[in-house]
């Protein structure tokens, strides 16, 4: 009776409290990079099963905005992590092991969006195939890109090999077999979401305890933006914005408050970075400049 009693109120604690229990935090390794938390998840997952623990942890499969943070992910995954590079092996993807990131075009075929919360909307990055398929594809928005080939400046990935292949994962060897003759270790391809492998969450704020509901109540709109956009906060939780290029230079500033209008009619196109911060914590928001 008494072991049924606990049982109980321990459900009600995870209940009220909403502590996760879609991952074991003893295969969780955690780090920041750039002021940014990140936990790489070493439970193997389907994408859209990863992307789900990752929305009940409070974040988001991971969205890698530029060779420094793609660089410090694969170091961390390589060096700090414990994952083994042969941990799995993906026949679809060459006979490697990957971990699973949050890009996918599983909505509209060869339009490549971060979507991390798998929520069907994100940031279109990649459009069409690489040189190993149909060999139309190009960047989209002036985004960071590191699919395979991209050391040789020639994208061999995504190419939808044997079709099905909707969701994008970083490779811990070349590929195929070893070989790097289309990616070498670090770089992204496309596999089937069906895969079971070890995935990153990355969490908007410092703060990793943040209710996922309270983040989605800061947005940006319209995204993308033209001569303006607003930063909408409801429950005014930040009081400061800073607007940033994707270098980290400071484009402007100022005080934050329920939808503030930020002017950008004299930004260059591209995607940039909203930083809303208050004395605790911070968050970060990209908007695309048309």
């Amino acid at each position: 009776m008494r072991a049924k009693l606990f049982t109980l109120l321990l459900g009600m604690f995870i209940a009220s409290y909403g502590i996760s229990q879609c991952a074991d935090q003893a295969n969780i390794y955690s780090f920041q990079y750039n002021g940014k938390n990140y936990e790489i998840v070493k439970e193997k997952q389907n994408w859209s099963d990863a992307a789900a623990c990752d929305v009940e942890r409070g974040g988001y499969l991971i969205e890698i905005d530029d060779a420094n943070e793609q660089s410090a992910i694969y170091d961390t995954l390589i060096n700090a992590s414990g994952v083994a590079t042969n941990y799995t092996s993906v026949a679809d993807g060459g006979g490697i092991a990957y971990v699973w990131i949050g890009a996918t075009d599983q909505a509209n075929e060869g339009t490549w969006v971060w979507d991390g919360n798998d929520d069907g909307t994100g940031m279109n990055f990649w459009n069409g195939q690489g040189a190993a398929g149909a060999g139309n594809g190009s960047v989209a928005n002036n985004a960071f890109i590191y699919w395979g080939g991209a050391n040789t400046s020639t994208y061999n990935e995504p190419d939808d090999y044997g079709s099905g292949q909707d969701y994008a994962a970083i490779g811990l060897d070349g590929w195929p077999g070893g070989s790097g003759s289309l990616g070498i270790a670090g770089e992204w391809n496309d596999i089937a979401g069906s895969n079971t492998l070890y995935y990153i969450i990355e969490f908007d704020s410092t703060n990793t305890s943040i209710n996922h509901s309270e983040k989605q109540e800061v947005g940006i709109y319209p995204n993308p933006a033209r001569e303006k956009f607003v930063i909408r906060d409801e429950q005014v939780r930040y009081n400061k914005y800073e607007l940033m290029d994707m270098t980290g230079r400071l484009i402007d500033s100022g005080k934050a408050v329920d939808n503030t209008v930020v002017q950008t009619d004299e930004l260059q196109s591209g995607i940039y970075i909203v930083r809303l911060s208050n004395e605790k914590e911070s968050i970060q928001k990209k908007v695309i400049i048309e």
